[in-house]
C-alpha cells in the first residue's frame, strides 16, 4: 500500500493478488465473451459452466480439459481451466491458458483481467530479476481489461491496487492511484469514496479520510457501510472512539446486504475500540463474537489471547 518511503513490496501485491482472485472464477462466467463454443462441444461448455456455478470444481476441470483435448481453439475451455489453475495458485499453468484465451479472443475484458491476476501471482514468486517484466505484464493486462470494458468496477479496482502496491519503476505510484481512484466515483459513487478512504488509510492520514468519510455519509446517510468505516477509522486511527463504538453497533443491529463487510470484522473492530477505552469484559465479548461467526479469524483469537493476559492491554 501506500508508504511515505515507497518500496515495492512483493508480499503485499501477492496478498492482494490472492485475495481477487479468490473471487475472480466466481464473476465474469457470461461477460464479454467474444466467441460461442463452437457446436460440437456446447453442450460440454454448459455443462461446465453449470458445475462451477454449483462450485463443482474438480469435475467442472474434467470437463473443460476433455473439451480443449478434442478442440484445441475453444475459447471457453481455455479461459475457464486457465482461471481454475489461477484458484488453485498454479500460476505458471495460469499464465499459459490464460495466454491462450486471449490470443483466441484478444477483445475479451475478463481474459485481460484474470491474466493480470495470474502475472502477478507469477511475479510474487519470481526470482529478482523476472519481477519487474511481470509486473510490467501484470499492469497492461490490468489496463487493457479497463480500456475493453470501462463500466467493470472490480476491473478498476484490480488496476488502483496495483498503482498502491508497485513503485513508479513499475507503472505504479500514489498519484496514479487517486487518479484511477477519482475516475472510479465518477462511475460508482460509493465505491470510489471508499477506496479512496482505504487509500487514505493506507497512508495514515487520518484527517482525508474522515473527511471523506464524513462527505460519503452526508450523501448516503443510510449506507450501512459507512457506519462500519467509521468504526474502522476510529479504532486504526484512535480518534472519535466512542462515535466509532456507537456506529459499530448500528452495523451490527441491522440486516446485512450482499458484499458489505463481514459480521465477524464489524465484531473485531468493536472489540478494539472497546479494549482501547478500558471496557476489557465488553472487548473479550466482541472477539468471542467475531470468532463465533469466523472461527478462523486469526486477530481476533490473538486479541483474546492479549486479554487473558499474556500480553497487557493496549
Amino acid at each position: 500500500m501506500i508508504r511515505g518511503a515507497y518500496r515495492f513490496d512483493w508480499r503485499l501485491l501477492s496478498f492482494t493478488l490472492a485475495v481477487l482472485c479468490s473471487v475472480a472464477p466466481s464473476r465474469g462466467m457470461s461477460e464479454d465473451v467474444s466467441a460461442s463454443p463452437s457446436p460440437p462441444h456446447a453442450a460440454a461448455v454448459t455443462e461446465g459452466l453449470a458445475l462451477l456455478e454449483q462450485q463443482r470444481l474438480a469435475e467442472a476441470q474434467t470437463v473443460f480439459e476433455k473439451v480443449l483435448a478434442s478442440e484445441p481453439r475453444n475459447l471457453e475451455a481455455a479461459y475457464q481451466l486457465g482461471v481454475l489453475a489461477l484458484r488453485r495458485g498454479e500460476a505458471e499453468m495460469a499464465v499459459d491458458l490464460l495466454e491462450k484465451a486471449r490470443a483466441l479472443g484478444p477483445d475479451a475484458a475478463r481474459t485481460h483481467h484474470n491474466l493480470g491476476h495470474a502475472y502477478g501471482l507469477s511475479a510474487a514468486r519470481a526470482s529478482v530479476f523476472g519481477k519487474l517484466g511481470l509486473a510490467r505484464k501484470c499492469l497492461a493486462s490490468y489496463q487493457r481489461a479497463v480500456e475493453l470494458a470501462p463500466q467493470h468496477v472490480e476491473y478498476r479496482l484490480s488496476l488502483i491496487r496495483y498503482y498502491q502496491a508497485a513503485p513508479s519503476i513499475a507503472g505504479g505510484g500514489s498519484e496514479k492511484a487517486l487518479s484511477a481512484t477519482e475516475a472510479l466515483r465518477t462511475l460508482d459513487p460509493v465505491r470510489g469514496s471508499l477506496t479512496l478512504i482505504g487509500i487514505h488509510v493506507s497512508a495514515k492520514q487520518w484527517a482525508a479520510a474522515f473527511a471523506e468519510l464524513d462527505r460519503l455519509r452526508e450523501q448516503h446517510p443510510s449506507l450501512r457501510e459507512g457506519y462500519y468505516q467509521l468504526g474502522r477509522l476510529a479504532a486504526l486511527s484512535d480518534q472519535r472512539q466512542s462515535e466509532g463504538i456507537t456506529a459499530l453497533r448500528h452495523f451490527l443491529a441491522t440486516p446485512p446486504q450482499p458484499g458489505e463487510t463481514p459480521a465477524s470484522q464489524a465484531q473485531f473492530r468493536l472489540g478494539n475500540l472497546l479494549e482501547k477505552t478500558g471496557q476489557a469484559a465488553e472487548a473479550r465479548s466482541a472477539y468471542q463474537a467475531a470468532l463465533s461467526v469466523d472461527p478462523n479469524h486469526q486477530l481476533a483469537r490473538e486479541a483474546l489471547t492479549r486479554l487473558d493476559g499474556k500480553t497487557p492491554s493496549a
